[in-house]
């Protein structure tokens, strides 16, 4: 039974390779199962429940496997924490808490003030300021020890209580606002905006651009900043340079500041992919491959990041695909993103999908017809997954790779299926229904094709809102449509046009 999504799987792949030999050398033994099910589950290249229960004939594993696993996260985590004990600012600063605690309770007063200011220094370098409050508290308490002589007026630390509040407030306030905006420009169906919410936005965009310039800002509200007034200029300008511009501004602010790269590893992530998509939708090619080179050598320093390379890959085939560079696709990039896929359990997931629908088009392009015929039998396994339009599309992409290789009677069965279907699922008055007829009449050799086509257009045309035929428009329809026209295999038409 293979299970495409497991949880100990992911995490045992999503530890580094020093990871696993401090794991290994510290809490692992000889003669333990759960070290045994750890090298198991490690060598997979894909989660198999079967094999793994088959692995352990004779043991309690076998019958209790969900036990094992449980007890082996547990001490997963428990040697992760130990490994990252220091490594990372935010375990240093809760460690360093606790230090100064139990300075505090020894009575050692010059060594917890000591503490205490490496603690600080380390929460206003990397702005984590929701520590940086312990961090007062304790100097509070110092204060008592050691300033006997401070005035009833003077309250410098309060001070820093009051600065150090606002500016949480303010970077929670531009969250607050970049998350709603994120919302708006994630769903399709609530992505216009209501003129009040335009206005109020605008209201925005004009007072933060103007704090902006003052450059009092801390790397936390700035970033935030920057993501809320690109989906302005994109959901309320529709200005596609300025939202670029603020999408570059954050990767560049990480740059400037390369100590939050590893504080902040996943929001630089997420904000070099946001550019790269930016850079795809203008054109701007040379920066869009510099950055997938980048990506990918930062995913490879952090291997928790990995596994959503499938979209930096998915950007990748798109770009090689429009830019008709259909060799490099196939030498080059079309193994490594089967075996992701494969690795990482996504072969159900909607990315993948998108990925294998290009794969499938670029071996349609080179004529290498069981290559396409591989991609269209995974799409058709993973359509139940998917929106109904989908399985309608894949149905469609199915009848075109028939076509190209003139297997008519291939055609003449499936449609025979397919046309059960439209009745079954009264799908008469329908894009789907449609195409079928144009295939049909293509078999029938007794219509202009020219004339065909154009038909099919103006339908196209007058039920552009539908799934089916933004998806066949989106990826292979109007090429397709050409080499009809035309008489020319698909591969010609893509290369003409």
């Amino acid at each position: 039974m293979k299970i495409p999504t497991d949880h100990l799987f992911q995490l045992i792949h999503a530890m580094s390779a020093a990871e696993k030999r401090y794991f290994k050398r510290h809490y692992a033994s000889e003669k333990s199962i759960t070290t045994d099910l750890f090298d198991l589950i490690n060598s997979m290249s894909a989660y198999d429940e079967d094999q793994v229960k088959n692995s352990f004939p004779d043991s309690k594993v076998h019958k209790n496997l969900k036990v094992y696993k449980v007890q082996l996260t547990d001490i997963i985590l428990k040697s992760l924490i130990s490994y990252h004990s220091k490594k990372s600012i935010r375990s240093k600063i809760r460690i360093g808490l606790e230090e100064i605690e139990l300075l505090m309770t020894k009575q050692l007063y010059s060594l917890a003030q000591t503490r205490i200011k490496k603690v600080k220094e380390l929460c206003l370098k990397y702005e984590e300021l929701e520590y940086i409050f312990a961090v007062l508290f304790y100097e509070i308490m110092l204060s008592s020890f050691f300033d006997v002589q401070l005035k009833d007026t003077e309250y410098p630390i309060l001070e820093e209580f009051e600065a150090y509040t606002d500016k949480i407030k303010n970077t929670y306030r531009l969250k607050k606002i970049n998350f709603s905006l994120s919302d708006h420009s994630n769903n399709t169906f609530s992505q216009k905006l209501s003129p009040d919410e335009e206005k109020s936005y605008l209201s925005i965009l004009k007072e933060e651009t103007k704090r902006a310039q003052k450059g009092d800002l801390g790397f936390n509200e700035q970033f935030y900043l920057n993501s809320s007034l690109s989906l302005i200029h994109k959901l309320v300008k529709n200005d596609q340079q300025k939202e670029h511009e603020y999408k570059k501004k954050n990767v560049e602010l990480f740059e400037a500041n390369p100590h939050f790269k590893d504080n902040h590893s996943s929001y630089f992530y997420a904000a070099l992919y946001n550019f790269l998509i930016s850079c795809r939708k203008l054109g701007k090619y040379d920066e869009l491959e510099q950055g997938i080179e980048k990506i990918k050598l930062f995913s490879k320093k952090y291997p928790f990041l990995e596994r959503n390379l499938i979209f930096v890959y998915y950007l990748e085939i798109k770009h090689h695909y429009q830019n008709k560079r259909f060799n490099i696709l196939v030498e080059e990039l079309e193994s490594t993103v089967l075996k992701h896929i494969k690795k990482y359990g996504q072969s159900e997931a909607s990315i993948p999908a998108l990925c294998f629908i290009y794969l499938a088009m670029v071996n349609m392009v080179l004529q290498q017809p069981q290559r396409v015929q591989f991609y269209i039998r995974r799409l058709q396994r993973m359509a139940k997954k998917l929106d109904p339009s989908f399985a309608q599309f894949f149905d469609i992409l199915e009848l075109i790779s028939h076509y190209e290789t003139k297997d008519f009677q291939i055609i003449q069965n499936l449609l025979t299926a397919f046309k059960r279907k439209v009745k079954k699922q009264e799908l008469e008055d329908t894009f789907y229904a449609d195409m079928l007829a144009f295939f049909t009449a293509l078999l029938n050799k007794q219509n202009y094709k020219p004339q065909l086509v154009k038909d099919l257009e103006i339908r196209r045309n007058e039920v552009a809102n539908d799934g089916l035929p933004n998806l066949l428009t989106a990826f292979i329809l109007p090429d397709w449509l050409y080499a009809v026209e035309n008489e020319i295999p698909f591969g010609e038409a893509v290369n003409r046009r």
